[in-house]
């Protein structure tokens, strides 16, 4: 099956689970042939609230009339593909192919809510292989 959301990925079952692309797959085993016990897309941060709106908003609609926003406008949220608790320590692996359009701001902002939050955290940006077993070793260390 072709992944639509992920451009060139396969959504490919492994135990039990729907990964977006081969490589999560090869990511998740790795993880746990290494003694981790990882989570696959289970937890969502709130990058920015939603809030309704009470400003004079105007945007084209669909006829390309001038209407005023008044609808709620949605939070806007990040869930990386793993995570992994290492004693009180917050681990998030985000596994990229070829990162989609809004992924830099989601990035940005992701960094902005680990400075800002109590919770110890560490954040891996990984592309191949290579990049994860060298994850694995810095993870090792805490």
């Amino acid at each position: 099956m072709i992944n639509k959301k992920v451009r060139n990925a396969t959504v490919v079952e492994y135990s039990g689970i729907k990964f977006k692309s081969k490589m999560e797959v090869s990511v998740y085993k790795t993880l746990i042939t290494n003694g981790f016990k990882p989570e696959y897309e289970s937890k969502k941060f709130v990058l920015i609230k939603g809030f309704k709106p009470t400003v004079q908003f105007y945007v084209p609609n669909k006829y390309k009339e001038l209407i005023r926003v008044t609808k709620k406008v949605i939070d806007i949220t990040y869930t990386p593909d793993f995570i992994v608790y290492i004693d009180e320590v917050l681990i998030v692996i985000e596994v990229k192919g070829q990162p989609n359009d809004i992924y830099p701001l989601k990035r940005k902002l992701f960094m902005k809510y680990m400075e800002e939050s109590n919770i110890p955290m560490m954040f891996f940006e990984i592309h191949n292989m290579k990049q994860l077993y060298k994850t694995i070793e810095i993870i090792k260390k805490i």
